[in-house]
């Protein structure tokens, strides 16, 4: 893996998870899924691997809150790191 590629490949930190049933959440309150702009390529793999369409492609990557079960599937198929949890 290259200095750079990693260097860049996941900038936001990975939240702490609760294990539950269904899925992981984070446990911290208050963080939310975002996306950082300048690094989404407009892949679709994140809307792709979303369950529960809470995440629209249509140029750069955009959530709808209100659906995001925080099940963490589009994190893990992100090839740029571009999702995060944050405030």
């Amino acid at each position: 893996m290259s200095k750079s590629f990693r260097d860049q490949a996941t900038p936001g930190a990975v939240p702490q998870l609760w294990s539950g049933i269904n899925h992981d959440r984070p446990i911290t309150d208050g963080l939310k899924l975002q996306v950082i702009d300048h690094l989404c390529v407009g892949c679709s793999y994140c809307e792709m691997a979303c369950q529960d369409d809470a995440l629209i492609v249509i140029g750069l990557c955009k959530v709808n809150q209100e659906k995001c079960t925080d099940c963490l599937r589009c994190l893990l198929w992100c090839p740029t790191g571009a999702l995060v949890y944050d405030k």
